[in-house]
């Protein structure tokens, strides 16, 4: 009974807090809005950006995000709206988070195009869901009526939605690029047993597009993100080289190095990555990977031209 309620209580506290915190991805090119609404509208047309990651593929409970985007600039109003979907999925449907964004950016120019301002809002849903029925343990199976939750410990909640709101400011200067922005700043109730914040996420962002020749360009980023008590500063270089092939890595403070490669063509942007932790954990998990897929419409003569990495 006792060996019972304790694992049971590693459980719900995991439900309650483990959660807490947002999915990073590593490759913030194929998921601008995730990383600041300030994006909506950057390539002047039509965007679609997908991003899978899967993380820890070795442990029985996988890991697996989705996230879904679409922003568009709108020429009359000039600014950029984007409609945002994520999923997170843990231990094969026990616990799913689904929110869903909408953002918008306004873009101020100055100095004739040369410089753009693009401070931003974003609400969302959320939706977090708890499969009870995969929760189970031994002694709670009764022979006749199945699963029961048989326990002095209070029952966690089967769903918990909330409202979330976020805001992000962008500069961008020629190739050069600089972001800042606050995630959940009304830090809404995530908590499925009781109250549980989800805690601001900050993030800054600064990247620079060096154009080689009309076939070749280098793209560098850092970035940093805090929640909580975490943080992680990343370092990343990616080529583009022959007009179509992608070819990038990096390594961030929380000792994870990172790689992908990829096809670039005028409509569509096709990657793939992969990333290990050189903690003592790497040979259990068998690290992280995933796959990137971005749509674009613009102008027909936009498309030929060889354009930063943000604007894709």
């Amino acid at each position: 009974m006792i060996k019972r309620i304790y694992f049971l209580s590693i459980a719900i506290l995991v439900l309650n807090k483990g959660f807490s915190q947002d999915p990073l991805f590593f490759n913030p090119n194929q998921s601008l809005v995730y990383l600041n609404p300030s994006f909506a509208g950057s390539n002047g047309g039509i965007r679609n950006q997908f991003y899978y990651r899967n993380q820890w593929p070795n442990l029985s409970g996988t890991y697996a995000t989705y996230v879904n985007s679409f922003d568009a600039y709108i020429k009359p109003i000039k600014g950029g709206i984007a409609f945002s979907a994520l999923r997170d999925n843990q231990a094969h449907g026990t616990l799913i988070t689904d929110v869903l964004s909408l953002s918008y950016a306004q873009h101020i120019s100055l100095l004739d195009g040369k410089l753009k301002i693009i401070p931003s809002l974003q609400g969302a849903l959320g939706v977090v869901q708890l499969d009870k029925t995969k929760l189970d343990f031994g002694d709670m199976i009764n022979a006749r009526r199945g699963f029961v939750w048989n326990t002095p410990l209070a029952v966690p909640a089967s769903k918990k939605t909330y409202i979330d709101l976020s805001s992000g400011l962008l500069i961008n200067y020629n190739n050069f690029y600089f972001g800042s922005s606050v995630f959940h700043i009304n830090q809404p109730d995530e908590g499925l047993l009781g109250i549980s914040k989800l805690p601001n996420r900050l993030s800054l962002y600064s990247s620079y597009n060096l154009k080689l020749n009309e076939r070749s360009l280098l793209h560098f980023f850092a970035r940093y993100e805090r929640q909580n008590k975490f943080d992680a500063l990343s370092l990343n270089a990616t080529a583009l080289f022959a007009k179509h092939f992608i070819l990038g890595g990096g390594y961030s403070s929380n000792n994870v190095f990172n790689s992908n490669f990829g096809y670039r063509h005028n409509f569509f942007v096709l990657c793939f990555g992969y990333d290990v932790s050189i903690s003592k954990l790497s040979g259990n998990t068998a690290g992280s990977w995933d796959i990137q897929v971005s749509f674009n419409i613009r102008d027909k003569e936009k498309r030929k031209v060889l354009t930063d990495f943000e604007k894709w």
